[in-house]
Formats: structure tokens, C-alpha cells, sequence
């Protein structure tokens, strides 16, 4: 009898892949996830925008007499035997006119100029004199003789010399003032003045104030005199100017 077959070796069993599609995923093959995004902090608050403030600009102003005051005081002479009868006057300009050329960054460049008509001066209203500080007033037929003196050949001479004017001729800075430097004329005759006048100007209106002193001599005439020199004037006179205008 044939012996018995040798049992044949145990075969491993095959262990089969798992299919690609099954395979695991590996940690670092991943796609990164976008992050979201980072906040943009708030804008600071913005300051509400300041207007720049104008700055005067240069320019030419034509003054109103109705807003202003030119006038001269004449005093008398208190040494003369009739003094006592005698007044201090003070003579307000009416009908004028001028203008005023005015650059705050060029005080040099200033222009003014003032025409004041002889037979528009008006005396010793009770007004006026209480703005200079007399404390006496006169009535019309005083006023009217004093008119008449003050036109005369002798010392205006209003029919020949019908104009009185004033024209400056250099203008500079004096501090917060202005000293204006010019010509004024009467009775034809021109002689030099100077004032140091507070001057405002914005581009649209103009205010201007200042004084100044003449001698009647100065324009050829004596200071009036009556009773054989009893009773006179003296020789120097104040002016005022205190005006106000509008840019054209």
C-alpha cells in the first residue's frame, strides 16, 4: 500500500490593499483653511474743519460825510484887552468829500485825499460845541456875523478861494497807529501837515481819526482881528478829522 502524502505547507493568506480612493489621508497633505479675515480697527475721529479767517486785502474807500466829522477849532487870543467879548470857535465842514487808499501789508502805500467846500462850513452849531467842550452856546445873528468874517477877502476869501483840500504825501506805520504826512491848501496857498491817526480797515469799510495844527500865516492870511487889535484870534488852529467809508 502507497504510503500516505506528506501534508502540504500551510500558505499565508494574502492580504489584499485597500483601494486608493480608501487610503488615509495624511495630516500634512491637507489644504489650509483661510483664515478669516482681520479687523480694521475704526478710523480715528476727524476734527471738524476750521474756516481760515480772510485777511484784509487792499483797497480803494470813499468816505461819507454823513458818517463822519471834519472840523477846525480857532481860539482867541485871551492876552487882548477885549477877550472878554470874544469866543472860542469851532467850524464844521459840510458837503465834503474823499477817499482813502489803504493796504494793511504796505502802510507806505497809502492814499487820502479830503475836498471840503468853502461855503459849506458851518459855525459854532450848539452841537459841536458841546462835543469840543465849550460851555457857552450863541445864537443865530452871532453865528451869522462870524460866518461873514470868517469869509471875508480878508481871511477865506470864499469868492476867490472856493475849495479847501488835502492830499497826503507819505504814509508810515507809528505802532498801531498810522502817520499820515501831506499838503493842505486854502486859499489857494498849500502848506505841510502831519497827523498820527488810528486807522481800521477790513476790505469793506474804513474808519480813520487824527488831529493836526496849522497857523493862519501858514496860508498867507492873519488871524481875524477887530477893534484896532482889542479883540483877536490867535494865529494857530486844530483839526479834526474823524471819518468813516465804504470800499467802492
Amino acid at each position: 500500500m502507497a504510503p500516505a502524502s506528506a501534508p502540504a505547507e500551510p500558505t499565508a493568506p494574502k492580504t489584499q490593499a485597500p483601494p486608493a480612493s480608501a487610503a488615509p489621508t495624511s495630516p500634512a497633505a491637507a489644504a489650509p483653511v483661510a483664515a478669516p479675515p482681520a479687523a480694521t480697527p475704526p478710523s480715528p475721529p476727524t476734527a471738524p474743519s476750521t474756516p481760515s479767517e480772510a485777511k484784509p486785502t487792499a483797497a480803494t474807500y470813499t468816505l461819507d460825510p454823513a458818517k463822519g466829522a471834519v472840523y477846525v477849532q480857532v481860539f482867541k487870543d485871551a492876552g487882548t484887552v477885549a477877550a472878554g467879548l470874544s469866543h472860542d470857535h469851532v467850524v464844521r465842514a459840510t458837503g465834503w468829500s474823499g477817499t482813502v487808499r489803504w493796504d494793511p501789508a504796505d502802510p507806505s502805500g497809502c492814499r487820502i485825499s479830503l475836498t471840503v467846500p468853502v461855503t459849506g462850513l458851518r459855525t459854532d452849531e450848539d452841537s459841536m460845541r458841546k462835543r469840543v467842550g465849550y460851555d457857552t452856546t450863541l445864537d443865530a445873528d452871532q453865528r451869522e456875523e462870524i460866518t461873514g468874517n470868517m469869509l471875508a477877502a480878508g481871511q477865506l476869501d470864499a469868492t476867490r478861494y472856493t475849495q479847501i483840500t488835502f492830499a497826503s504825501t507819505r504814509c508810515e506805520a507809528a505802532g498801531d497807529k498810522v502817520k499820515v504826512s501831506g499838503t493842505l491848501t486854502v486859499r489857494g496857498k498849500g502848506a505841510p501837515v502831519t497827523s498820527t491817526m488810528t486807522l481800521a480797515a477790513d476790505g469793506a469799510t474804513l474808519s480813520a481819526a487824527g488831529t493836526f495844527s496849522a497857523k493862519a500865516t501858514d496860508f498867507g492870511f492873519e488871524p481875524y482881528s477887530a477893534l484896532l487889535g482889542a479883540l483877536k484870534n490867535r494865529n494857530e488852529m486844530k483839526f479834526t478829522v474823524d471819518v468813516k467809508g465804504a470800499a467802492q
